[in-house]
């Protein structure tokens, strides 16, 4: 029973942390950003609504697509960095106690289900922040914003966030078959490092830019800044990749019995740290 109340009170220790980080503003340099609106290329070139939406809701949505192309670009940048900033927060909480509980070794309190509540709290935050536009938080219905392929990346990132807490609250309490326990969190997180490979931002702006080089067209100043933004924030999701790559292989190893003892138990947190330090202190787009 002592050992129950312990996890319970950290339960919702970590619970409210959570909820309080994800309301908090950004406090840099051109004060709190205003939502950008979500932008969705895939309905702008639809003629007829989709089944299950009136003429009057699919020109709402048009109006508001249209309001999103003249979304500042400053905005729009400041609103994407502080989700990367605060993500990186939970990212370096994860590993910080994942760490912590991989030098308690060989003794296992109930501390080992605190790093997975970290997560809890990024796929919490991310659920509400990364679409502005989009369902939970704005008018664009759930089903319709899935056209958007952005904001669909989004949502199948917070999935595989809430497969890493699936898994890590099910090994911690020995729910897990032998193969499972080795293999499915390297799985899950060698899916979402192939995938930010291909994440790409920008929306309906970065897509014209691309017409406009795919077919030779004059390029304005403002194509020549959105190519600049698509290059840095490729590159930053290369950085992010290899940081998983780096996590999935040395958890396997762990695992696997390759590293055994203090030593398997709390390389791969030093991965996370390190993602969770990048993204705070140095993502920019």
């Amino acid at each position: 029973m002592k050992t129950r109340g312990r996890f319970t009170f950290a339960a919702l220790s970590s619970a409210f942390i959570m909820a309080a980080l994800s309301g908090v503003a950004p406090a840099r340099a051109g004060g709190q950003p205003s939502p950008t609106p979500m932008n969705m290329p895939g309905m702008q070139m639809q003629a007829t609504p989709p089944p299950g939406v009136s003429a009057s809701e699919m020109q709402q949505i048009q109006q508001i697509i249209s309001d999103s192309t003249h979304a500042s670009p400053e905005t729009s940048t400041q609103w994407s960095e502080f989700n990367h900033h605060v993500s990186g927060l939970f990212v370096f909480l994860w590993g910080l106690t994942a760490f912590v509980a991989g030098w308690m070794w060989p003794k296992r309190t109930w501390f080992r289900f605190v790093p997975p509540l970290m997560m809890l709290g990024l796929a919490e935050f991310l659920f509400f922040r990364n679409d502005p536009k989009a369902w939970p938080a704005g008018p664009i219905g759930f089903w319709i914003s899935w056209q958007d392929p952005e904001t669909a990346q989004h949502r199948i990132f917070v999935l595989l966030i809430l497969a890493i807490v699936l898994i890590e609250l099910l090994r911690a309490g020995d729910r897990l078959s032998p193969l499972m326990y080795k293999f499915a969190l390297p799985l899950v997180v060698l899916v979402a490092s192939v995938l930010l490979l291909f994440h790409q931002h920008g929306g309906v702006a970065m897509q014209q830019t691309m017409q406009h080089v795919s077919t030779n067209a004059p390029l304005t100043p403002a194509d020549e800044s959105m190519l600049a933004s698509m290059s840095l924030i490729k590159s930053e999701h290369l950085v992010f990749a290899l940081f998983g790559f780096g996590f999935g292989a040395s958890k396997l190893i762990a695992d696997l019995g390759v590293l055994k003892g203090r030593l398997g138990a709390t390389l791969w947190p030093l991965f996370a740290i390190g993602l969770g330090l990048y993204m705070y202190f140095f993502y920019t787009e």
